[in-house]
């Protein structure tokens, strides 16, 4: 072989040679470009379905604002559900809290029979004091007789009921009838002081409404829309006259012993007169054991 032909092969297999090169730069180029395309479309895929799964994505088809939307929607309802949850379990602390508290809660109140009289202004004067409501069950014809006391325990906050015009049992009690008119009577010896818009419907029976002989008077009173009251408590003013003021309050202590509700019977006729002096120490007694005051309604 000639030295040409030598140097013929040798720089046919130099052209192969980088013909080769050549081939395998366009090749890695080409696959690369490739690649890159690949990947970008996979990414825009995932980003379109809210880089869900692609079986989850073959369901869906939601674009990435609507994948955004469902997830603040479901956010607000979880939130929704959780404020309602708190909510109602407060409310539900708050209730048996309150329910506790009635069950504990001692509350006394404080009432008055057979006035206005010239005593009702000292027991006023002693409740206002004290910063205490009462309730002060009138008869008609003293209401009559004092109707600036009757202005009185009126502006002051405290209660108005009704325990006849006469307190005459055998003309109270002679049949409903006059029963009805009794009580008829004082309402309007009221309005005639108070105003005609001033309205009572709370009674006491004179005497209580104790047994089976006043059954047909307690049926009649509810018939015509009154609630009436007895006492489950009392100072014992009505056992005698000027009972002295330690009896009184001893007697109400014995008779309290023990409620958590407490009506209480305390007269303000003229001649009670140790019910005012005993009224300071019985409020003093009932404070202490931890009762709050009210008036009845």
């Amino acid at each position: 072989m000639t030295r040409r032909q030598t140097l013929n092969i040798k720089k046919r297999k130099r052209q192969r040679k980088r013909l080769l090169i050549a081939f395998i730069i366009v090749s890695v180029i080409f696959f690369a470009k490739t690649s890159i395309k690949s990947s970008q479309k996979d990414s825009v895929d995932v980003a379109k379905a809210g880089e869900l799964p692609e079986g989850v994505l073959s369901m869906s088809k939601k674009s990435t604002i609507d994948v955004a939307l469902e997830h603040e929607k479901r956010l607000k309802e979880r939130e929704r559900l959780e404020e309602a949850r708190v909510k109602y379990q407060q409310q539900k602390e708050i209730k048996e809290n309150k329910k506790e508290e009635n069950i504990n809660k001692k509350i006394a109140y404080l009432t008055f029979d057979d006035g206005p009289s010239k005593i009702t202004p000292e027991i006023l004067d002693i409740l206002k004091e004290h910063n205490i409501k009462a309730t002060f069950f009138v008869i008609g014809h003293l209401a009559e007789q004092n109707p600036d006391i009757i202005k009185r325990i009126y502006e002051e906050g405290h209660t108005l009921g009704n325990h006849s015009y006469s307190h005459k049992y055998k003309k109270i009690y002679k049949n409903t009838n006059s029963f009805l008119d009794e009580l008829k009577s004082t309402e309007k010896v009221l309005k005639s002081i108070l105003g005609e818009e001033f309205e009572t419907n709370i009674i006491r029976f004179p005497g209580g409404s104790f047994g089976t002989k006043k059954a047909p008077f307690r049926r009649v009173a509810i018939e015509k829309g009154y609630i009436y009251y007895d006492w489950n408590a009392l100072n014992g003013d009505a056992e005698g006259h000027n009972i002295p003021k330690n009896k009184l309050v001893q007697r109400l202590k014995n008779t309290s012993n023990g409620k958590k509700k407490l009506i209480i019977l305390m007269h303000d006729m003229g001649e009670k007169k140790t019910t005012v002096d005993a009224l300071p120490e019985i409020i003093e007694y009932l404070q202490q054991s931890g009762y709050d005051f009210d008036v009845l309604k």
